[in-house]
C-alpha cells in the first residue's frame, strides 16, 4: 500500500482551499467578538455618563441605607463636620436636649456653607446674643415629620417661632429662599440639608 497523497492533492493547495473557506468565518467570529465588545463599552459609558431624569433625586436619603435610623437629629449635627455652625448655635440656644428626645421633628440644618453667605460680623453677632439664637433655631424646627415627598406635595407646617415655612419648587425643592441639597432620615424626625438660613 502506497502512502503517496492522492493525484491532484497538493498539501500547499489543501492549505490554501482551508484558508480560504475558513478566512471569512474566523473574521466574523472575531468581528462579532469585538463588535459586542464595543457595544458593551459603549452603552456603560452611557450609564456612566447618563444624567437622572428626576432633579430631586439626590434628596433621596434611602441611598444611605441606615445613615441615621439609629442618630437622634442632635447626633447628626453634631456627627457631621457640616452642620459645625449650626450646631454651635444649637448649644448656645439650649435647644440640644429637645432635638435629642423622641421628636418626631423636621429639621432644615443650614450647612457651615449656608452660614458662610452671612456677612462674618452679623454671624458673630448673633453667637453673641441667646435670645436671637433661639429665635433662629426656631425657625429651622418644625415639629412632626416632613418628608421630601410632603414638602414636593407642597405640605408644610408652623415652626417652633410660629411662622408656617414656606415650601416651593422652583426646578429645587425650597423652604423659602434657601435650596434643599440632601434629607437624612433619623430615629426621631427628619434633617433636610439646606444652602441658606432662614433669617
Amino acid at each position: 500500500m502506497s502512502n503517496q497523497s492522492a493525484p491532484g492533492m497538493n498539501p500547499l493547495t489543501v492549505v490554501l482551499g482551508l484558508a480560504i473557506t475558513l478566512g471569512p468565518l474566523t473574521a466574523l467570529s472575531f468581528g462579532s467578538k469585538y463588535a459586542d465588545e464595543e457595544t458593551i463599552e459603549r452603552a456603560r459609558a452611557g450609564l456612566a455618563n447618563a444624567k437622572p431624569a428626576d432633579p430631586f433625586v439626590g434628596l433621596d436619603s434611602t441611598r444611605v441605607l441606615g445613615y441615621g435610623a439609629d442618630k437622634t437629629l442632635s447626633d447628626i449635627t453634631s456627627g457631621a463636620a457640616i452642620f459645625s455652625q449650626l450646631q454651635a448655635a444649637i448649644t448656645a440656644a439650649g435647644a440640644q436636649a429637645m432635638l435629642n428626645g423622641d421628636g418626631p421633628y423636621t429639621l432644615f440644618a443650614p450647612s457651615n456653607d449656608a452660614f458662610a453667605r452671612i456677612p462674618p460680623h452679623q454671624v458673630d453677632a448673633l453667637m453673641a446674643d441667646p435670645e436671637a439664637l433661639k429665635q433662629i433655631v426656631s425657625a429651622h424646627i418644625v415639629p412632626g415629620h416632613l418628608s421630601t415627598t410632603d414638602l414636593l406635595q407642597g405640605r408644610s407646617g408652623a415652626n417652633l417661632a410660629g411662622q408656617k415655612v414656606p415650601v416651593g419648587i422652583e426646578g429645587n425643592l425650597k423652604v423659602g429662599e434657601a435650596k434643599v441639597t440632601q434629607t437624612i432620615n433619623a430615629k426621631n424626625g427628619i434633617v433636610h440639608v439646606i444652602d441658606r438660613v432662614m433669617l
